[in-house]
């Protein structure tokens, strides 16, 4: 009865701990991906599909301050703003190129 009484203390303790464990991991994991994980990949997903389009730089903040310091961009707070709305109308009305086929 001992030995029973053991074995199940025993085996009742490290399943409940890998369990509790695995349980711990995953809803950790699951919590992060709520709140703010899922934005994360999401943008990180977005940036490779538009480096490999060829359609921005896979290192886009550097970009963004070398327009800025050519003097076509103006760092403000967190973003950019284009130095004169003729270079804002400029860029919007270029189309994009069609790729050969």
């Amino acid at each position: 009865m001992h030995r029973s009484a053991r074995n199940a203390l025993l085996s009742g303790l490290s399943y409940g701990l890998f369990i509790g464990l695995l349980g711990g991991l995953l809803g950790g994991l699951l919590f992060g991906l709520i709140f703010g994980g899922l934005a994360c990949i999401q943008h990180l997903v977005l940036r490779i599909m538009l480096w490999r389009n060829s359609s921005a730089p896979l290192r886009y903040a550097r970009f963004l301050d070398y327009a800025a310091g050519c003097i076509f961009l103006r760092k403000v707070g967190g973003g950019y703003i284009f130095v004169h709305r003729l270079l804002l109308e400029y860029f919007a009305s270029l189309e994009p190129e069609e790729e050969g086929g």
